[in-house]
């Protein structure tokens, strides 16, 4: 019975994202989803040891950040202006052959500001680089369509979205 639940769930979460089910993996929360797509795409290219990220993005991604550039990780910490926008010409500029991840939140979970996910997503993928977004505030709120957006990795919190704590 749990399993047929656990499945039930991955198909609803799969439809609000416009996603396969193969493609959903449940992890304990956002932080875990979000250390899970940095360290996971660090393991998966080993060849590349650079992430570009926003200066404001949650702690679950910045503190782990810091603690891979004292492995020697390279991160690029892209600022915003005055109103907290990203400059789309400075983020493509950030962006090298040893870039491994662009990652950056979806929406400022202190100020609310909505990054330009869908543009984002195109400059990495017209780069060759993977794309991660902190989805975690905007699930619910705003429509996320994978079929769409072209991100690689994107996290959630099942919280938000009216799950129980820790899912």
């Amino acid at each position: 019975r749990a399993k047929q639940l656990t499945e039930q769930a991955r198909a609803q979460v799969a439809r609000l994202l416009s996603a396969g089910t193969s493609e959903i993996v449940f992890t304990s929360g956002g932080t875990e989803a979000n250390h899970l797509a940095l360290l996971g795409t660090l393991g998966a290219s080993p060849g590349k040891r650079h992430i570009v990220t926003s200066a404001v993005e949650h702690p679950s991604t910045l503190d782990l950040l810091a603690q891979l550039e004292t492995q020697g990780v390279r991160v690029t910490r892209l600022p915003v202006d005055s109103e907290g926008r990203l400059d789309s010409m400075t983020l493509e500029r950030a962006l090298t052959p040893d870039t491994a991840l662009l990652s950056l939140m979806w929406a400022n979970n202190e100020t609310g500001v909505l990054f330009p996910i869908e543009e984002a997503a195109r400059i990495a993928k017209s780069k060759g680089v993977l794309f991660h977004t902190d989805a975690v505030q905007a699930a619910g709120k705003h429509s996320i369509d994978l079929a769409r957006i072209p991100a690689d990795l994107l996290s959630l919190s099942g919280h938000k979205l009216h799950a129980p704590k820790g899912v």
